[in-house]
């Protein structure tokens, strides 16, 4: 956010930079951004904006493993779980099965009635 910041403040004040006085004075008068510091909006924006805190979550497994000595099994709302207390990354979950793969296809879902 920092280097954004700068990179507007410099794209803005660095064509101003490049004119006479005379040719500063007049821009100046007719230019929006002699009414507002956007370096100012910037910087007062940017602590308000909320902080993502990092979080590791689960993979998805169809066969669950220990990965290190501290990793354990759990198993929770008829799912197995694999937990570790030293390494986040190693948290595993069971893959439950899609409920689509157990549906009945009657000759009702098959779609349009085909005349041959």
């Amino acid at each position: 956010m920092a280097s954004l910041l700068r990179t507007v403040c410099a794209s803005v004040l660095r064509p101003t930079q490049l004119m006479r006085p005379s040719e500063l004075q007049q821009v100046r008068s007719f230019s929006i951004l002699s009414k507002i510091n956007v370096c100012n909006v910037l910087a007062s924006a940017s602590p308000s904006a909320p902080i993502q805190i990092p979080m590791r979550t689960f993979k998805d497994m169809d066969v669950l493993t220990k990965r290190c000595k501290d990793c354990y099994f759990k198993k929770d709302d008829d799912r197995w779980y694999v937990l570790c207390k030293t390494h986040g990354r190693h948290k595993q979950r069971q893959r439950l099965p899609d409920k689509r793969h157990f549906w009945i296809v009657t000759h009702r879902t098959h779609g349009p009635r085909k005349n041959f």
